[in-house]
């Protein structure tokens, strides 16, 4: 029986090793990014966002789309997502939630694409607001709450911040709610905030 070749053996356990590096690199890259936030960023070096220590994994939101579906959280997931949660009508509040995250969003140049912005609502919007929305904010994910939104809806409360339109979050791409941001945060220091996270991390 002929020996097996000593490079060809080489090359296997390479390839093995770097399939389970691939497996690896999105949990851990999002750990290193808490951990790296946790210890020396966010709360060393700005006071725009509140870290939610450890991150917390969120359940599927049970949200309805715009017509009146079950939306899919794979829709949204998959990139770094502000969340905002608002009345049907997004009044005054609310609109400037979507401002200042637009704005965030916007001002990450080359990364825009692994921003992205979820509106929360408590009813179904009226059809003016569809259009606004359409029209102000093309890249914005909305859905209603719907009765599988109770329990899900809980995970985002906590000591000092809740689901109740006073505060919005940041959750990564993994679905875990990292940051919670109240309404007069600086936008500047969300971009800080975004930025050193997008950075640091290759999840998203």
């Amino acid at each position: 029986m002929s020996k097996p070749d000593v490079s060809q053996v080489r090359r296997s356990r390479f390839q093995l090793v770097l399939i389970f590096a691939l497996f690896l690199l999105p949990p851990v890259s999002a750990w290193v990014a808490w951990k790296y936030l946790g210890e020396q960023g966010v709360g060393a070096t700005t006071n725009a966002g509140s870290l939610i220590s450890p991150a917390r994994p969120l359940s599927p939101l049970g949200l309805a789309g715009a017509g009146g579906m079950p939306m899919d959280d794979g829709e949204w997931r998959g990139r770094w997502t502000y969340v905002i949660f608002a009345p049907s009508d997004c009044a005054e509040r609310c609109q400037q939630q979507l401002y200042i995250t637009r704005q965030v969003r916007l001002a990450m140049s080359k990364d825009i694409p692994r921003v992205q912005r979820l509106l929360v609502l408590d009813q179904a919007p009226p059809a003016t607001l569809v259009q606004q929305l359409g029209s102000d904010h093309a890249d914005l994910h909305w859905g209603v709450r719907g009765e599988r939104s109770t329990t899900p809806l809980r995970e985002f409360s906590g000591d000092g911040f809740a689901a109740d339109g006073a505060h919005f979050f940041l959750v990564d791409p993994l679905g875990n709610l990292m940051m919670h941001y109240s309404l007069d945060v600086p936008a500047k220091g969300m971009i800080r905030d975004l930025q050193k996270l997008l950075k640091i991390s290759q999840v998203g």
